[in-house]
């Protein structure tokens, strides 16, 4: 099991894989002066041309530092969703079962689904859109993201986890991206708590045991795992 959080550096050529494993961040730098940060569990596929910059994330999430070249745009594929920008600066985060999710932090991207023949959405800095990952042709939705909440979303580059508002199952499952360590809520009522604060990611055992004594909860630890009850 990897505990680290601290970034590595790694350089490629035009073509290559890149991939993390849990509680792992990576920091790739790209040829042509973009910069990819992979966050925990999470695989890129690098394919440069003369005039196009692809990037495929299989998994995961990762922050694109993109540089400007208008003459070769820089497109990110999540499976059937391409991310298009030119120089700017945003995540793509693919999580099974969940939208595919793109968090602007500079610039404008466009986010398209070609297979769906629905026109690409633009979206601005500070803003997020979701784009559904199955066969549905729900269209793409986009939305403003106040700074607090892009700042707590983005936290992950320092090795955290930041909540506000958030239900403790919610971010259970969050902590189960970082650590093989399992939190184990017992008590239903507990699980919809809602919760706020700023956490090591890559430690669950001590989230579960601030959290048990804020929400008047109790933490049990036993080999492998946390259980939380009242």
């Amino acid at each position: 099991m990897l505990v680290g959080v601290a970034g590595t550096w790694q350089v490629l050529s035009h073509r290559g894989r890149f991939a993390t494993g849990k509680g792992e961040t990576k920091v790739v730098a790209l040829k042509d002066g973009s910069v990819v940060t992979l966050n925990t569990a999470s695989e890129i596929r690098v394919s440069y041309t003369e005039t196009m910059r692809s990037v495929e994330l299989v998994q995961g999430e990762a922050l694109f530092d993109v540089a400007k070249n208008k003459t070769r745009p820089f497109v990110v594929s999540a499976g059937d969703t391409n991310v298009r920008a030119v120089g700017t600066s945003f995540t793509v985060r693919r999580l099974e079962a969940t939208p595919i999710q793109v968090l602007v932090r500079e610039g404008v991207v466009e986010v398209s689904r070609p297979a769906t023949g629905s026109a690409p959405v633009r979206v601005a800095a500070n803003s997020m859109a979701e784009a559904p990952q199955d066969d549905s042709i729900a269209a793409i939705a986009a939305k403003p993201v106040p700074p607090a909440q892009l700042h707590r979303q983005m936290a992950w580059q320092t090795g955290q986890l930041a909540f506000e508002g958030e239900t403790l199952a919610q971010a259970v499952t969050e902590f189960a991206r970082y650590s093989d360590t399992k939190i184990i809520i017992e008590d239903p009522a507990l699980a919809r708590e809602e919760i706020a604060g700023l956490f090591k990611a890559t430690d669950p055992v001590g989230f579960a045991q601030t959290i048990a004594i804020s929400l008047n909860a109790r933490a049990r630890i036993t080999e492998g795992e946390v259980r939380l009850t009242r």
